[in-house]
């Protein structure tokens, strides 16, 4: 919640008024109907010291809204957010494991306590409301290396172009690009990337990224 400054009995009424205007420092997160042709994108995901190889959705599942959120009751025992918090559109989000680790967080609903990390679930993009251009962007294009099978680290290594990812090859010992993640990928043949050190695999009720022995 905000914090109002009381001031002295000479302030005008107007400037009372400026100050005490709430902050849109919370999210308020709302199921969506998305027009675009349903797909899917690779990309990696870096966060909490964790790096992922995970597949977003091309469909929006949830539009985020900056919001004002005030006279909570009972009281919550966490302190006030400060600034506005933005719009986002969320979209279906899934990464294999590790997971970032468990981490104090705090808030002001709740306060601080201990949080475990799952599932990825969603990722959210910052948005703009209404008939606005999204400014250029430049995209950095990684020139591709050879992907190959490292025998000391029993890693596959090298760049692939295309959005791909350097994955092994159940059985062979070798790697390859491959731009489908392993959960995608289609049974028996289980062409789908993994980690560096994990191998796509068929097991019967799909495929799953398994470590390298």
């Amino acid at each position: 919640m905000p914090t109002i400054v009381v001031l002295g009995a000479a302030a005008t009424t107007l400037a009372i008024s400026a100050l005490a205007q709430p902050t849109s420092d919370h999210l308020a997160c709302y199921l969506v109907k998305d027009p675009v042709r349903k797909g899917s994108s690779t990309l990696t995901v870096t966060n909490a010291g964790i790096t992922q190889s995970c597949t977003v959705g091309s469909r929006a599942q949830l539009g985020c809204l900056e919001t004002q959120a005030s006279d909570v009751v009972p009281t919550p025992p966490g302190g006030p957010a400060s600034g506005n918090a933005g719009d986002f559109l969320c979209y279906r989000l899934v990464c294999p494991k590790p997971f970032p680790p468990a981490t104090e967080m705090t808030d002001s609903f709740s306060g601080t306590r201990v949080i475990k990390f799952k599932a990825g679930q969603f990722l959210c993009a910052p948005a703009t409301r209404g008939a606005q251009t999204i400014g250029s962007t430049t995209t950095t294009t990684l020139t591709p290396t050879a992907c190959e099978f490292d025998t000391d680290t029993r890693r596959c290594q090298g760049t692939c172009g295309n959005g791909g990812h350097c994955s092994a090859v159940t059985g062979s010992g070798s790697c390859e690009c491959r731009t489908t993640a392993c959960g995608d990928a289609d049974a028996p043949e289980c062409n789908g990337f993994c980690d560096p050190d994990q191998a796509c695999t068929f097991d019967l009720t799909g495929c799953s990224c398994l470590n390298i022995p």
